[in-house]
């Protein structure tokens, strides 16, 4: 069994965008101008359902509204093809409808009794297979009817970017950075509010048998003590060579696995415990990089 909070390494290593050309980005802003702006939100083709749940996002920027309609994306299909890895094949109703409309899918994942699809409308590729995204958002669907839609302050910034689902049924936003990092979690709370919280201080993994901490940015000594608290040991690794790696083992980072030689320097540490092992990912050239990523593999 096998808890992926994002992106494995290999993942990682992948490429991002840049900003909006002038006349890419004027027709980009009309378009979600349709869905961001209030005045849009009170059009016909834009009205919000009266049975639709409430919602309310605790991120500073992301905001949600309820909506039952979504425009199609703006500018062309090359605004969006060229970091085809990070797309999907949209298979659900609702991934169905949302790339019908022009957009990019990214992530298509279960919400309670709901879907979550996260799409771009704008995907630039980077070095070392790293990928920016902008104008991205998260709408939520009870089957084909469209609920909800998170989304950033502007057409511009990188606010949502992928998905994940966790344990419990809440799903972990992402950003679209070329380093992308965690953002928030949204839920269905008790009463049907969709609620977008700040990331979780912890994640349940296997079943509930194993809980991870909430070591995102951390330096690699402090995140090794975090997953010490909650039962997570360091696996020795076998050196193979790599400088780097050298210098981990040398400062007591037994774990250290593996480091891309180039890039953006993603290095892999490994944990286990009765539940399973736990991977971390970090990134940076720093002598004690913050951690990105992490990867669960359940017993």
């Amino acid at each position: 069994m096998k808890y992926t909070s994002y992106a494995s390494l290999a993942m990682l290593s992948r490429p991002f965008p840049d900003l909006l050309n002038a006349p890419a980005a004027l027709g980009a802003t009309l378009a979600f101008s349709l869905v961001l702006s209030l005045p849009a939100l009170a059009q016909p083709g834009a009205a919000t359902n009266a049975s639709a749940p409430r919602v309310q996002s605790e991120l500073r920027d992301i905001r949600m509204k309820a909506l039952s309609s979504l425009p199609k994306a703006g500018g062309g299909a090359n605004d969006r093809d060229g970091c085809s890895w990070r797309v999907i094949q949209p298979k659900s109703v609702a991934a169905r409808s949302v790339a019908a409309q022009g957009w990019a899918v990214m992530a298509d994942v279960p919400l309670g009794t709901y879907r979550a699809v996260s799409f771009a409308g704008r995907m630039q590729p980077g070095t070392s297979g790293t990928c920016h995204i902008t104008q991205g958002n998260v709408a939520v669907f009870d089957g084909d009817r469209l609920l909800a839609l998170a989304y950033g302050k502007s057409a511009e910034d990188t606010a949502i970017g992928n998905l994940a689902a966790l344990e419990g049924g809440a799903v972990r936003l992402w950003d679209g950075d070329i380093v992308a990092s965690p953002v928030g979690d949204l839920r269905v709370e008790a009463d049907g509010t969709l609620h977008l919280a700040k990331v979780a201080d912890e994640d349940s993994v296997c079943q509930g048998r194993a809980k991870v901490p909430n070591v995102y940015s951390m330096p690699i000594d402090k995140a090794r003590k975090a997953l010490a608290d909650k039962g997570w040991r360091p696996v020795r690794a076998k050196a193979d060579g790599e400088s780097r790696q050298a210098g981990f083992i040398k400062r007591g980072l037994v774990e250290a696995e593996s480091c891309a030689g180039t890039g953006l320097a993603y290095c892999s540490f490994s944990y286990t415990s009765a539940a399973g092992t736990l991977s971390l990912v970090t990134a940076g050239e720093q002598d004690l990089p913050n951690v990105v990523n992490y990867d669960a593999k359940c017993r």
